[in-house]
């Protein structure tokens, strides 16, 4: 929560995409522990702090979004490609209305209830000792949504389900990292890797609608090859996020594994599991 505090201060001054990448991460960090904590100690807490921050962790959502794409956009167009120009124009025109979307946002955040907050709130969320089994039980539920999501993103396979999966894998993820920190440091850099990989899909799939709009009176080769590497680099990220989740050695199994030892928890039986990682 403090970190929050001291990123909305920050952030008003440039704009850029780091401080509101930061920014955000802040405020989600301070989501999804409330959400794990409104299951193991419920209190109206948690939901203030979610209400008080849907509106400009969504409009930083936007802001983030446009951002990055134009960072692919400069990455994959030269300075005298037709695609690269008309993209770049449209994205600053949408970045600015999504900038004045955000610092309005930031602007209604109650900056004052929130570090009241900060020094109310952490005493509830000490009602249960890291490494609890409590924590353990919660991050395997949270483990075992996401392989539901995966089935149904393979299944599906559109970008939606795709990016549904990746806030799962991030819930999972920040249970880990906040109240399983011994789990957390044999797990952190692959579920870093794989999060940022559906990232990098969500990001291409944010950029491709957007290169279709702007095909008319472009070269219709130009726009074919735009299209052509969003979907070479897409699928090379989810090949390589499917050789981390599909054989005898995923990561799947891996985590469910580690937070059964030493305590029995198995929400799920061994056998059902299996049956569902073996479908992958």
């Amino acid at each position: 929560m403090n970190r929050v505090s001291e990123m909305a201060d920050k952030v008003g001054d440039k704009w850029d995409s780091d401080s509101v990448h930061d920014l955000r991460v802040a405020l989600r960090r301070c989501r999804t522990m409330a959400d794990a904590l409104s299951e193991v100690n419920p209190s109206p807490s948690w939901k203030k702090l979610k209400k008080s921050t849907r509106d400009l962790f969504q409009a930083l959502g936007e802001l983030r979004d446009t951002q990055v794409a134009k960072k692919w956009v400069k990455r994959w167009g030269g300075s005298k490609d037709p695609m690269r120009k008309s993209l770049l124009k449209v994205l600053d025109e949408t970045e600015r209305q999504q900038q004045k979307n955000a610092e309005k946002a930031l602007a209604e955040f109650d900056r004052k209830d929130w570090k009241k907050w900060s020094r109310k709130f952490p005493p509830k969320a000490e009602f249960f000792p890291v490494e609890s089994v409590v924590f353990q039980r919660l991050a395997l539920a949270k483990l075992n949504e996401a392989v539901e999501l995966y089935q149904r993103a393979r299944r599906v396979r559109s970008g939606a389900a795709w990016h549904r999966l990746r806030i799962g894998l991030k819930a999972f993820r920040y249970i880990l990292e906040n109240f399983l920190p011994e789990r957390y440091e044999h797990s952190s850099n692959e579920l870093k890797r794989m999060q940022d990989l559906l990232g990098e899909v969500h990001d291409l799939d944010v950029l491709r609608p957007l290169v279709r709009k702007q095909a008319s009176g472009l070269d219709s080769k130009i726009v074919g090859d735009w299209i052509a590497r969003i979907e070479k680099e897409r699928k090379n990220r989810l090949d390589e996020f499917r050789t981390k989740t599909s054989d005898k050695e995923s990561y799947w199994i891996f985590w469910h594994k580690g937070l059964e030892w030493g305590h029995n928890l198995k929400t799920v039986s061994p056998p059902e599991l299996q049956r569902v990682y073996s479908a992958s």
